[in-house]
């Protein structure tokens, strides 16, 4: 199957601002975990490995075992970025994180469908039935990302002391909310962008690569706070020194 290859995110030039109060967001934010308590039928269908390194979210090494899949537009209000996914066949179960996006632009025939729900690696497919199928149904339910590392956060390249954006990854849950403080005490919520710029977010403000400290709400309301970093530079990967429970 098709998809959308990443659209490169613009970067907008601005004065700085002042980073003070809580403040609002237009994040946004409103996942369910209805998946979380049911095992779910639907229809799977994979995509070929070249295409699955065109990832529109963020992982930067998977556990051993995992596989990637994409998650139907469609459904991405209930499966966020991140999710684990837990699928059986015949006998045969597979755990996979989403890490793309299946759009309804290029693939309406499938998106389309109300029992449609993830296109898979070629490997992921492979695992469960041969690939002369082409779809198949499935039984699925989200899970928790099964890893003992901690979270990390990843800069996007562009950014400076007046605007700063990233992206999260080895969250054992998706997350809900993504709020920044640059003193210890200030939190201010990130903006979570939408689209197939999923898993990103950024902000807005002043001094905003210096002591940095990240207060996370997974789908379930579990709150963390993260280590704080010291300086962050573009395009770099840096441990949070957490994870949820």
């Amino acid at each position: 199957m098709r998809k959308l290859l990443i659209i490169p995110f613009l970067l907008c030039t601005f004065s700085c601002g002042n980073f003070s109060g809580e403040g609002s967001s237009n994040s946004g934010n409103s996942f369910s975990t209805k998946y979380f308590d049911q095992t779910t039928r639907g229809q799977v269908t994979f995509y070929t490995s070249a295409e699955s390194l065109a990832v529109a979210y963020y992982v930067p090494e998977l556990e051993n075992g995992w596989y990637r899949c994409a998650v139907s537009e469609n459904k991405l209000a209930d499966i966020p970025p991140n999710s684990a996914v837990e699928i059986s066949y015949k006998g045969k179960t597979i755990k996979a994180l989403v890490t793309d996006l299946c759009p309804v632009a290029d693939n309406q025939e499938w998106t389309s469908k109300s029992d449609y729900y993830f296109d898979l690696s070629d490997s992921a497919f492979a695992a469960l039935e041969d690939k002369v199928k082409g779809h198949i149904y499935v039984d699925f339910k989200l899970i928790p990302y099964e890893t003992n590392k901690n979270i990390k956060f990843q800069v996007k390249d562009g950014v400076n002391q007046c605007w700063l954006a990233g992206r999260f990854c080895n969250m054992r849950y998706p997350l809900k909310k993504v709020e920044i403080s640059t003193d210890g005490t200030t939190f201010k919520e990130m903006q979570h962008l939408s689209g197939n710029e999923n898993n990103w977010y950024k902000i807005e403000g002043s001094n905003l690569m210096q002591n940095l400290t990240f207060r996370l709400t997974d789908i379930f309301d579990t709150t963390i706070t993260t280590t704080k970093l010291n300086s962050v530079q573009e395009k770099e990967l840096y441990d949070l020194g957490k994870n949820f429970n």
